[in-house]
C-alpha cells in the first residue's frame, strides 16, 4: 500500500506572530517550509531567506519548493510606520503579495491571505460583513485592500481572512505593550472610542488546522473567497487594558479613558472594527472562543516569554561587562 505524502505547506513571514503559530500548530501533520526576510532564531521548521518584494527571488523560492498550499502571512503591520513610509508599505504589502500570487498561479497552488479590519472606515453602526464596501482610512489599510485586490483579480484559487486586533507571543501586540507600560508606571491613558474583537494568533492557527482537515475543498475551489475571522465578543481598548492588567495581577495600575484624538497618532484608526463572524462559522465551521477566554490562556505564556527575554538581555549585558577592555 502506498503511503500518501503529507501536504507541503509554505508559510511566508514564518517567523512573525501568526507565521510562528502556524508552523507550531501545523508541523505535526504537514510538511512545513518557511520564507523569512531575515534570519530568526525561534523557528522550529526549515526556512529560506527571501525578499518577497523581489519578483524573481520570490518566484525562484516558491518554484524550488513547489508547495501544495501557501499561507501568505508576511506583511508590514506597523500602522503608523506605514503612514510615514508609504513606498515601503506598498512594496511589502502590495508588490510582495502580487509576487506571491504570480508564483502560486504558476504551480497552481492555492493562497491563504490575511487581511484586516482596517480595510473599513469604522463608520458603520453594526458589524461589518464580507460584502461591505471597503474604505480604508490609513495607508496601511489601503495597502492591505490593494493586497486583497491582487488576489481577487489575479489568484486562481485563494481565501482571504480578515482578522481584527491580532495579538500573540511573537512581535508587537497590545497585551505586551500594556504589560511593559505597567512595569514602568502606575497610570496609563488608553483610548475608549475604538471597538473590536481581540484575536489570538494561536486560535487562528488552530482554525487553519481545522480548515485543512475538514474543509480542504473550500481552498481548492477556483476563485477567491473572503471570510472574517476572530475571537468572539467585543471590547474597547481601555477595557481590554483593564482586563489584561487585572488578570496579570496588576489591578492597581489605573487606566484612564481618553479619546483617540488625544493621541495624535500619524495614522487614523477605525472606530468600529467589529467584523461579523457568521459566514466563517456557517461555511467553514470556524467558531473561535471568546477573546476573554483566549486572553486568559495567553497571558501566562506571554509572562513567561517576557521573563525569558528579560533574562537573556540581562545575560548579554553581564557578558558585555565582563569582556576585557
Amino acid at each position: 500500500m502506498t503511503v500518501q505524502a503529507p501536504m507541503k505547506i509554505l508559510i511566508t513571514g514564518a517567523g512573525g506572530m501568526l507565521g510562528t503559530d502556524l508552523t507550531n500548530v501545523l508541523k505535526e501533520d504537514y510538511e512545513i517550509l518557511g520564507l523569512e526576510r531575515r534570519p530568526v532564531t525561534h523557528l522550529t521548521v526549515p526556512y529560506d531567506i527571501c525578499d518577497l518584494t523581489q519578483a524573481r527571488k520570490t518566484r525562484d523560492a516558491i518554484l524550488s519548493q513547489r508547495p501544495d498550499l501557501i499561507f501568505h502571512t508576511a506583511a508590514m503591520t506597523d500602522v503608523d510606520y506605514c503612514e510615514g513610509h508609504q513606498d515601503e508599505a506598498l512594496e511589502s504589502n502590495v508588490a510582495a503579495t502580487g509576487n506571491v500570487v504570480t508564483a502560486a498561479n504558476e504551480i497552481d497552488a492555492p493562497v491563504i491571505f490575511y487581511s484586516t479590519d482596517y480595510v473599513f472606515d469604522g463608520m458603520k453602526s453594526g458589524e461589518y460583513d464580507e460584502s461591505d464596501t471597503p474604505n480604508p482610512l490609513s495607508f496601511y489599510g489601503k495597502t492591505k485592500r490593494m493586497g486583497e485586490e491582487a488576489l481577487l483579480n489575479g489568484a486562481r484559487r485563494a481565501v482571504i481572512f480578515r482578522i481584527t486586533w491580532l495579538f500573540g507571543i511573537w512581535g508587537r501586540s497590545f497585551p505586551k505593550a500594556i504589560l511593559r507600560q505597567a512595569a514602568e508606571m502606575k497610570k496609563m491613558n488608553v483610548v475608549n472610542d475604538q471597538v473590536g474583537r481581540p484575536t489570538w494568533s494561536w486560535d487562528v492557527a488552530i482554525a487553519m488546522r481545522h480548515l485543512l482537515k475538514n474543509k480542504i475543498e473550500t481552498i481548492l475551489r477556483p476563485g477567491t473567497e473572503i471570510y472574517n475571522l476572530g475571537n468572539s465578543g467585543t471590547v474597547h481598548w481601555a477595557d481590554y487594558a483593564r482586563f489584561i492588567l487585572k488578570n496579570s495581577g496588576l489591578g492597581d495600575v489605573k487606566v484612564k479613558d481618553i479619546p483617540s484624538s488625544h493621541l495624535e497618532r500619524p495614522a487614523p484608526r477605525p472606530a468600529n472594527s467589529v467584523l461579523a463572524l457568521g459566514k466563517a462559522e456557517k461555511v467553514l465551521g470556524l467558531k473561535l472562543r471568546s477573546w476573554e477566554e483566549a486572553t486568559l490562556e495567553f497571558l501566562p505564556k506571554l509572562k513567561d516569554e517576557m521573563a525569558a527575554l528579560e533574562a537573556k538581555e540581562k545575560a548579554k549585558a553581564a557578558e558585555k561587562e565582563n569582556l576585557p577592555s
